[in-house]
């Protein structure tokens, strides 16, 4: 039996118009090859893009629903109020001065600062700044800045806080703290500027002054009487007091006993028991 060998034909033994049918039919096969190594890729691509809009949509959504629960929250509201850096002012006035109660948000206060600091000081004539601040969710503390205290002015046996800026505070006292003077018969116009001279004091000489009184005696309108805790009286004039006032101690350490500094002119001590000038 004769046996016949088949060798496979090459593009060389192949007609062109057979040559050009197996070369299509290669590229055809090779795109389907290069098509089914990418498909994992796209649906990894496909299920990222997915996952991106889902994100788009539900992280807005999370943030809104949790900005509006915490609006109805307790925690969305003014809770406690401290009060620092008052002396004049109680810390009880100053918070009824903000005007700030448990129903206001928390998140308007950062536009309204300056409104309520503006009301403290209105309704406060002793606070001269507010400094607002929240702390932890709710917590509000006002920090305070008052002007300084002068003295006293009496207004019908009552006795009122006169400040730096000239204010007097309307709620008076029956007594006075021992570390301010009164201020007595001077005009509303005199008074500030007198005050404010005393408060320049050397500090030891201006907690040593109790009381300041107008004197106008003889032909001075100026003239003024400072009466001493350590027992002394000071006669001088209101418009050089404040540069005279540093002789004060040096006089009364060369006497004994009590009696009056004049400063009006020059400076010398008459003793109580006598007239005599020393």
């Amino acid at each position: 039996m004769r046996r016949f060998h088949f060798r496979s034909r090459t593009t060389t033994d192949m007609t062109p118009w057979e040559a050009y049918q197996a070369k299509r039919r290669n590229h055809h096969s090779a795109k389907r090859r290069q098509q089914a190594l990418q498909l994992p890729a796209v649906s990894a691509l496909r299920r990222h893009n997915q996952w991106r809009n889902l994100a788009l949509v539900l992280v807005p959504l999370l943030v809104l629903l949790g900005f509006f629960g915490y609006m109805v929250s307790p925690a969305a509201k003014v809770g406690q109020i401290s009060v620092t850096g008052e002396s004049v002012a109680t810390a009880q006035g100053v918070i009824d001065a903000s005007g700030l109660t448990e129903t206001d948000p928390v998140l308007t206060l950062f536009f309204r600062r300056a409104a309520v600091a503006q009301r403290i000081k209105q309704r406060q004539p002793a606070v001269a700044a507010v400094q607002l601040r929240v702390t932890g969710f709710n917590h509000i503390h006002l920090k305070v800045r008052e002007h300084a205290a002068l003295g006293y002015v009496e207004k019908q046996n009552r006795y009122h806080l006169l400040m730096a800026d000239g204010a007097v505070l309307a709620s008076g006292t029956a007594t006075t703290a021992t570390n301010y003077p009164i201020f007595s018969d001077f005009t509303a116009k005199q008074v500030l500027p007198i005050a404010r001279t005393v408060h320049g004091f050397p500090a030891e000489i201006r907690r040593a002054v109790s009381e300041v009184r107008a004197a106008k005696g003889g032909a001075n309108p100026y003239r003024i009487s400072l009466t001493m805790t350590d027992g002394n009286r000071i006669v001088a004039d209101s418009r050089t007091i404040g540069k005279r006032i540093k002789y004060y101690r040096e006089i009364i350490a060369q006497v004994k006993g009590h009696g009056t500094v004049d400063l009006e002119v020059g400076a010398y001590f008459t003793p109580n028991s006598t007239t005599t000038k020393k």
